[in-house]
């Protein structure tokens, strides 16, 4: 799913806010993870 520009503003400008009060942040990404299904 493409965001256009306005969305993606939009996003930066709402995560941005969220953080200016946090003290901590944690970032993850799973791309490329995969999951042992015998487990």
């Amino acid at each position: 799913m493409a965001l256009n520009l306005q969305d993606k503003q939009a996003i930066v400008a709402e995560v941005s806010e969220v953080a200016k009060g946090a003290l901590s942040a944690v970032v993850a990404d799973s791309r490329g993870v995969t999951v042992d299904k015998n487990d």
